[in-house]
């Protein structure tokens, strides 16, 4: 992206004051990291809650950049134009509206209360051979993270944006700056219930991507009581089981450690058992590709051939006699539940480890209860807790009958109890699945680390 006069760069961000416009170059892009900026970008300071990006607009200059739009002035060595504006988030939003509008590329806006991180990787696996793909990095899908990407584009003819949200109106804001010409949209659930308030208000956020383009094609998931709410239009494409959506799947019978899919009732998808609560994330991906008019038949060809998947999204690693299954990014009620359900067939001592599920608000201890009857019901020998929720779940399989729940204060402490009972002679010849699940700020990849050292 380039700005080629000073003038067309205060139409963008619509500056209240400029400083030093005698000293104006060619802006070749932009940047919010002074670390990273390249030579001849316009830096943005944001202010954080951690650092303040007007103390490093020194450091930017020192690395290139040619122009600075910020709230105040700093006098910088060489003189640089200044743009000083009100509010820098709101003028990351507007460079963001303007590149956006000068593209030629397609742009996918992927939401959903659970798998837009995973569909994201699957979608861009499956477009690479036939486009040049540029998609967030991560899950950076807030409004630096979607500025951050949109700053990066350029020849690129997808773009794909993973679009978050845990308060009213985030949505829409990522939506009126990316303008997709695709949404998808995987699953209404109840998270971030804190800023979002129930159900509905988590479905009225995320449903509020389709308001900002009216010629945006919608791909949604027919499995989710909530989206079946809303009413059949052209530009809207459904994936699920039943035969009148546009794709469908049905389930063929396990197959040693593998699950197997029919695509549209004649191509056939195979996914490690352990990985086949993931066969929406492929629906929706397979159905936004196949939207380009990609032949069904060469998008699940190579869905087959995906291998990566995001970290801690399920992750199995064979360690010191033990299957760890790592799931430990992110929770919630309904992926818990279903990872939980997911995993009874398995010939294993089953432990469950798991941390609170944050964001769920005055529902909190209700839903860390409410998981108690899936882990007796799916045949875990142990539950391990550990959070200032979770060990509600402990208390409530206690109530249950279920002796084996346990409450832990500290990483160690669980997996010092886990080493013992896979060393210990009563364990037998049976080896144990470690399955662990919590919100990202319970850090349970720690248990995990330590039981592989």
């Amino acid at each position: 992206m380039i700005i080629s006069d000073n003038a067309q760069l205060e139409r963008i961000v619509r500056p209240y004051k400029i400083c030093n416009i005698s000293f104006f170059k060619l802006i070749r892009g932009f940047s919010i990291n002074s670390r990273s900026i390249k030579s001849n970008q316009a830096f943005v300071a944001l202010r954080g809650r951690h650092c303040d990006g007007h103390d490093f607009i020194q450091m930017a200059v020192d690395k290139g950049a040619v122009s600075i739009i910020a709230e105040k002035y700093v006098d910088t060595t060489p003189k640089v134009p200044f743009f000083i504006v009100e509010d820098s988030y709101k003028a990351i939003e507007k460079i963001s509206v303007y590149i956006r509008k000068k593209s030629n590329c397609i742009v996918y806006g992927i939401t959903g209360s659970l798998g837009k991180t995973t569909t994201k990787e699957i979608l861009s696996f499956l477009l690479e051979p036939y486009f040049k793909v540029l998609k967030n990095y991560k899950t950076e899908n807030n409004i630096l993270g979607v500025a951050k990407t949109i700053f990066a584009l350029r020849d690129e003819k997808i773009l794909i944006l993973e679009l978050g949200t845990n308060t009213k109106g985030e949505i829409k804001q990522l939506g009126k700056m990316s303008c997709p010409d695709i949404g998808i949209i995987t699953f209404i659930k109840p998270v971030h219930l804190e800023g979002l308030k129930n159900l509905k208000g988590v479905f009225d956020e995320k449903i509020s991507l389709i308001g900002v383009n009216p010629k945006m094609k919608v791909i949604l998931n027919r499995g989710d009581a909530y989206l079946r709410k809303i009413k059949g239009s052209s530009n809207i494409y459904w994936f699920g089981k039943n035969k009148k959506n546009d794709l469908f799947f049905k389930s063929e019978k396990k197959k040693g450690d593998s699950s197997v899919f029919m695509i549209q009732g004649k191509y056939k998808l195979v996914l490690p058992r352990h990985l086949d609560v993931f066969i929406v994330n492929f629906l929706a991906a397979i159905s936004g590709a196949h939207i380009l008019g990609i032949p069904l038949k060469y998008l699940v060809e190579r869905a087959n051939l995906f291998k990566e998947f995001p970290d801690m999204r399920r992750n199995m690693i064979e360690s010191n006699g033990m299957y760890i299954l790592n799931d430990a990014y992110n929770a919630n009620p309904f992926a818990l539940r279903a990872a939980l359900r997911s995993l009874k067939p398995y010939p294993f001592k089953k432990i469950a480890v798991i941390g609170d599920m944050l964001e769920l608000g005055n529902k909190s201890i209700y839903y860390h209860e409410s998981a108690a009857a899936e882990i007796i019901r799916n045949d875990f020998k142990y539950c391990l807790t550990y959070g200032d929720y979770s060990i509600y779940l402990r208390d409530k399989l206690k109530k249950l009958g279920f002796r084996n729940a346990k409450h832990f204060n500290s990483h160690k402490e669980i997996v010092r109890f886990i080493k013992d009972i896979v060393n210990s002679k009563s364990s037998g010849s049976k080896r144990c699945l470690i399955f662990l699940k919590g919100s990202r700020n319970m850090e349970l990849e720690k248990v995990v680390q330590g039981l592989i050292d």
